[in-house]
């Protein structure tokens, strides 16, 4: 497949971060204007809420790698339990630190491919796979707070404005795994078309015929599935735990439930390196739209941040016990980032 110029790459890559840092400072200058660092010193914390936030992100990241592992045993892959929980929380830690063309995504995909010679576009689809799968669910957790809170929040025009988004792309997302799960994606005929392409006909071919063990192991995808709603929705809970730890005035739970998926969404953006930023500026603008202050929406959302380098300090654990190891495997994957750029 064709590749991007490098400069161009590294184009890319500093208008992310910089893009992402003109965001932190905004945020900085929002929760300085109301005092906010000063409350966040000195006034009274709510440990125990924290502390089960802090919990409830540890759980849902852990879903997270064992929905990765299912769609990778979906796609009839040897992979182990543990292998998924030790590369998620590494490829969570590059991806914090690695903003570039190898982030955690890839590095996961190159970790199976070099278990596996020859599967790598396989390697790819589980890492793909895995993320349309997650941003569907956190489409359908947006959706269903939306609903929810549609009877007992006065929701703001910014929010109205995104509700038809959110749930048109709700039902385009769930059209895709349905899709995904069924001979118009894996079908004989289908793979016999995509082979003929010119180019790139054998990648679409074997990541068709990858698909189509979805059609015989079903359980496996709606189990991903399940397990990525439930993400979510701890995250969701996470939210309304620090909102009632840290000295702000706190969302209820009805408007946690309509404005956190949401910025959620917004995160998943690919302007940022991780959404960073982009999810934290978006969670302050939504406090804005529910009638409190954009500054503590925006401690909120750091305060999230900070607990889910929780995860990160687990991934630099692994990565030190074999360093050597993964920087291999990081060179694999550069070339398995040339490969499907």
């Amino acid at each position: 497949m064709s590749h991007l110029p490098k400069k161009l790459k590294i184009a890319v890559s500093v208008g992310k971060g910089l893009l992402a840092l003109a965001f932190l400072v905004y945020l900085i200058a929002t929760i300085q204007k109301d005092s906010g660092f000063t409350r966040l010193l000195h006034e009274p914390k709510q440990w125990p809420y924290i502390l089960l936030a802090l919990g409830m992100v540890l759980v849902a990241f852990s879903n997270s790698f064992v929905r990765w592992y299912l769609l990778v045993r979906g796609l009839d892959l040897d992979f182990q339990l543990r292998d998924a929980f030790r590369l998620g929380s590494l490829g969570f830690m590059l991806s914090q630190v690695m903003p570039g063309s190898v982030g955690g995504d890839l590095f996961r995909a190159a970790f199976i491919a070099h278990e596996q010679p020859g599967r790598r576009t396989l390697a790819v689809a589980s890492v793909f796979i895995d993320r349309v799968v997650g941003l569907v669910a956190m489409l359908v957790v947006a959706s269903l707070g939306l609903i929810v809170a549609g009877k007992t929040v006065q929701m703001g025009p910014l929010i109205r404005s995104l509700q038809t988004f959110v749930w048109l792309a709700t039902v385009g997302g769930i059209g895709a795994l349905l899709v995904m799960a069924s001979p118009l994606a894996s079908g004989e005929k289908v793979q016999s078309c995509l082979q003929k392409i010119p180019g790139v006909g054998h990648l679409l071919h074997q990541l068709s015929a990858g698909l189509a063990n979805f059609r015989s192991r079903r359980r496996y995808l709606v189990a991903a599935f399940i397990l990525a709603i439930l993400t979510h929705s701890l995250l969701v809970g996470a939210f309304w735990c620090l909102g009632r730890g840290l000295p702000i005035d706190e969302p209820t739970f009805p408007q946690t439930v309509s404005i956190v998926p949401l910025a959620f969404v917004a995160g998943a953006l690919p302007l940022t390196p991780g959404g960073l930023g982009l999810f934290e500026s978006g969670l302050a603008k939504l406090f804005g739209t529910i009638g409190l202050q954009e500054s503590d929406g925006a401690m909120v959302a750091l305060g999230y941040r900070a607990l889910t380098y929780a995860m990160a300090v687990i991934g630099a654990c692994y990565y030190f016990t074999a360093k050597k190891r993964y920087d291999e495997l990081l060179i694999e994957a550069e070339s398995l980032a040339g490969e499907v750029e």
